[in-house]
């Protein structure tokens, strides 16, 4: 009879995958095809239970996931650090929608406001406004200086976690304060593509927690939220909502909209929630288009 072994996958190339057992062995493993056609193709960040049968290692169990992103295609991510800096000048639009996203898939966001060294304290009293009550902190660092990461490392520890947010914000400048390498910016990894592309996949073990590779991340597409749930995944605006005249208010047109009215007297900051009526637009539109 085989033994049963369990682990995570933490890497994925071309179907064989590298597991770390809970005895914190490395072992590749390629998994049984019933595990794929049940629905349950192997991902990255997957707990799973493995066989060893002779030194022949297969993957026999993917356990049930907490969430899973295509963008990488990496399982069980419990946090998100969302960067953004003044250089290039941040992009909050997209943080909104990661933050949906974050929210939608059970993914505890943070914001990182890095190249502190050059960021004057107006930008990070907007960052605090906008966002202070929606994320679970907001960390300001430097990459260039190393400082400020300390915080990072104790919420990376114990968990799976990924660096999202626009191209040159120091995605890879950050994880190289964190580890202490010198990758090469814009990506945590290099991989040759030939003539046919090898698909790869891979979480890094950081500071006693694991950091998905996010070179090109974009995390997940809006267009899996429907327009009138968008409000549901503001958190900030849920101790208005309930006093609204209509119950389905998507606080955009509606008459006595008390989320609107909140926006008026200065309890909620402006510049999210006309975000948050940019991105719901969006998202009508694309429902336009789609029927």
């Amino acid at each position: 009879m085989s033994k049963l072994l369990t682990g995570k996958v933490i890497k994925g190339v071309g179907g064989v995958f590298t597991v770390l057992t809970s005895e914190e062995l490395r072992i590749e493993c390629k998994a049984r095809k019933k595990t794929r056609f049940e629905g349950s193709e192997v991902l990255v960040g997957d707990d799973v239970s493995v066989s060893d049968e002779n030194g022949s290692f297969v993957i026999e169990k993917v356990i049930p996931r907490k969430n899973a992103l295509t963008r990488p295609r990496v399982a069980n991510v419990d946090k998100a650090f969302i960067v953004l800096t003044v250089k290039p000048l941040a992009d909050f639009l997209l943080a909104d929608k990661i933050l949906v996203n974050c929210i939608r898939e059970g993914i505890r966001p943070y914001i990182v406001v890095n190249k502190s060294d050059i960021t004057e304290k107006s930008f990070i009293d907007e960052v605090e406004e906008d966002y202070g009550a929606v994320v679970s902190d907001i960390v300001v660092v430097s990459a260039a200086e190393k400082t400020g990461t300390e915080r990072l490392v104790s919420e990376i520890k114990g968990n799976v976690c990924c660096f999202v947010g626009q191209s040159a914000v120091g995605k890879t400048s950050i994880m190289n304060a964190l580890t202490g390498r010198e990758e090469e910016t814009g990506g945590l990894s290099k991989i040759d593509r030939g003539r046919h592309t090898t698909r790869h996949n891979e979480i890094f073990e950081v500071c006693g927690g694991f950091v998905a590779d996010t070179a090109g991340f974009s995390l997940l597409s809006e267009s899996s939220v429907r327009s009138e749930e968008l409000c549901l995944y503001y958190g900030d605006f849920s101790a208005y909502s309930q006093e609204c005249r209509f119950n389905m208010c998507t606080h955009t047109d509606e008459p006595d909209c008390a989320v609107k009215a909140a926006v008026g007297k200065g309890e909620l900051p402006v510049r999210r929630y006309e975000r948050y009526v940019e991105l719901y637009k969006e998202l009508k539109e694309q429902e336009r288009r789609k029927y």
